[in-house]
Order: structure tokens, then C-alpha cells, then sequence
């Protein structure tokens, strides 16, 4: 695996949502470039271990992306998640070291 492809976020959203958090939080995944209706984890552009991918788990600090993806694509792919999950959830959502 080239480490530079590596990536890995985590975003300030509580696991502990609502369905209807939940709800809005899955509409915005499905509405985002390369989404795969993959049954055991959300992801986009491929599924974990593929040359190129995104996943996503629900983890006590916050939502944890993992990826497998060019430097550019990644700012970009989660600058607008990020924003539309904002927008979903009334919060601001972003990386939550910050």
C-alpha cells in the first residue's frame, strides 16, 4: 500500500445520534461522489483493502474515515462532506483534534 495514498480522519459527530440524525447523516454518504451501497460499511469508490477507497465506522470519538485515495481527492471529498453534514445536523462538523 503507498502510505502516501493513506489517509485517516476523525469528524466531532456524537455516535450516539438520533435515527433521525442517522437518517440525515446516511443521506448525506449516499449523496457523495464514488458512494458504494456496500452492506457491512459505507464506502465510496471501493471497499476497504481495494487500490482506491473510502470507509467510514461509527467509533466513540466520532465518526472515522479511512481511506486509500489521492492527497487532492481527499481534501476535496471531505471539505464537502464536512459541509453537508453541517449543514444536515445544524452543527459544525470537522476534524475533531481541532
Amino acid at each position: 500500500m503507498n502510505e502516501k495514498l493513506h489517509q485517516t480522519i476523525t469528524l466531532n459527530v456524537n455516535p450516539h445520534l438520533s435515527e433521525r440524525e442517522w437518517a440525515k447523516v446516511w443521506e448525506v454518504y449516499c449523496s457523495m461522489d464514488g458512494w458504494i451501497d456496500a452492506a457491512e460499511c459505507p464506502s465510496w469508490y471501493g471497499t476497504n483493502g481495494a487500490d482506491r477507497y473510502i470507509t467510514v465506522s461509527a467509533e466513540p470519538s466520532g465518526l472515522l474515515f479511512d481511506a486509500h485515495i489521492e492527497p487532492k481527492l481527499w481534501t476535496g471529498w471531505l471539505t464537502l462532506i464536512c459541509a453537508r453534514l453541517t449543514l444536515a445536523l445544524g452543527i459544525a462538523v470537522h476534524d475533531a483534534e481541532i
